[in-house]
């Protein structure tokens, strides 16, 4: 640009003098973020303990579940003592020697899975490191659920030995409630004028509501007026004041399975994945289906729809439709031909505590001979829940040899242990109240 002789002022090719700009247009210097977004949970170098302590103390802060706080505290003490070094040397390599290594020792996706994302989690999003950058999730198996047909649901349902574990299975099948779920109900949480039952504080921190099942109605609504709202429908077997336990729970699914004669493997979520699938197959929307369950993705509801055989019909709560069906299962409607005599006495130790005899004699031996089977246990834990301990089947398996096969085949039905239930809390809380 040319210049007048004798001054400083610059001015462009028209001859107009260069001004610095002004207001809105003036320079300004450079914004200066002082606050990174990132902001790591530790600094410097620490120690494998500092490490540890602070990555636990930033789960409690971000309110992660008890059971995932302990999940990802022990998948991280694995890996820091698998490294063997400071938690501020880890490098991607690493990483990826870790994951190899889990690989190679037989370890499955879902477990290599969830290492990652309790490495990714503990050094990439609480510490701003990029020790994960590029490892991609790895993949996992695409397995279908086992799914109960309605028949063995029933037949589940009728080889329940106490009325507590009837409810809990019912209530699994009819709401789709996974067992940590149904194991915290109250009494305050069923609603008998909408039939609905509330969830509160669910797999996510979510609440949901899903359907009562009109069966099992009255029966809840009777035994809800005996206690007091807050208290636990499943109350704990050990400490008052708690709910049952889950392993508690698991132990009554695999016993009342077991007592069904039901081959395949069944745990308590399979009455979810059973729910799910009876109400896609009589024609509910999936979406519906997704609300019920409490899922948040769609593609974790359609799974089902691998294993459901659709069919165009109304849609109720399964539960209605087996205990208003006519059984149709394994068993014949009709009432079996007697094979022996049976009697039974019922001896009270207590008033809450009572034992019950057998004697049992087979027609096709002519009755020459009695079987004893003793040992029942006959507990009142609550007013009007009776609960039936038998023996170990080790301790019957000699005299239950000189019944013909008829008749043994007869005692070990679920059908007959249904009846016997039914006897036996009969007459327990009748000579309890006899004068």
């Amino acid at each position: 640009m040319p210049e007048r002789s004798g001054s400083t002022v610059s001015t462009y090719n028209n001859g107009q003098p260069y001004r610095p700009a002004r207001g809105q247009l003036a320079p300004r210097k450079n914004v200066v973020d002082r606050y990174s977004t990132v902001h790591p949970i530790v600094s410097g170098f620490p120690t494998i303990v500092q490490f540890h302590r602070a990555f636990v103390r930033e789960l409690k802060i971000r309110c992660y579940q008890p059971k995932t706080i302990k999940s990802y505290r022990n998948i991280l003490s694995r890996f820091l003592k698998w490294f063997g070094n400071m938690p501020h040397k880890v490098s991607r390599e690493d990483v990826r020697c870790y994951l190899e290594d889990l690989v190679d020792g037989g370890a499955k996706s879902d477990y290599i899975s969830q290492s990652l994302a309790v490495i990714r989690t503990a050094f990439d999003k609480f510490n701003g490191r990029q020790v994960t950058l590029g490892l991609a999730t790895p993949r996992r198996p695409k397995r279908v659920p086992v799914v109960l047909s309605e028949s063995e649901v029933r037949q589940i349902l009728q080889a329940a030995r106490s009325l507590r574990d009837k409810l809990l299975i019912g209530l699994m099948y009819a709401t789709g409630m996974r067992i940590s779920e149904v194991t915290k109900l109250r009494w305050n949480d069923f609603d008998f004028q909408r039939l609905t039952v509330s969830i509160w504080n669910a797999k996510g921190k979510s609440d949901r509501q899903v359907t009562l099942p009109q069966s099992y109605a009255p029966l809840l609504k009777e035994l809800a007026s005996r206690f007091d709202p807050t208290d636990y429908v499943f109350p704990g077997e050990q400490k008052s004041g708690r709910f049952l336990s889950t392993r508690t729970g698991q132990r009554i699914v695999t016993r009342t399975v077991q007592l069904a004669g039901i081959s395949k493997r069944i745990t308590p979520h399979s009455f979810r994945h059973a729910f799910a699938t009876h109400l896609l197959e009589h024609g509910t929307d999936i979406r519906f289906i997704q609300r019920l369950l409490g899922h948040v993705r769609l593609e974790t509801t359609t799974i089902y729809a691998k294993v459901a055989v659709l069919k165009q019909t109304a849609v109720t709560s399964p539960l209605d439709r087996i205990v208003a069906a006519p059984d149709t299962g394994h068993t014949n409607s009709a009432r079996p031909s007697p094979v022996g005599q049976m009697s039974i006495h019922v001896r009270h130790e207590t008033r809450e505590v009572a034992t019950a005899t057998l004697s049992i004699q087979s027609l096709a031996n002519g009755g020459s001979r009695a079987v004893i089977l003793d040992g029942i246990r006959l507990t009142e834990s609550r007013p009007g829940w009776v609960t039936i301990e038998l023996p170990h089947s080790d301790r019957w398996a000699s005299r239950l040899e000189a019944l013909d096969p008829a008749c043994r085949a007869r005692l070990e039905s679920p059908e007959f242990f249904g009846l016997l239930r039914q006897e036996l809390s009969c007459r327990f809380l009748a000579s309890r109240s006899a004068p």
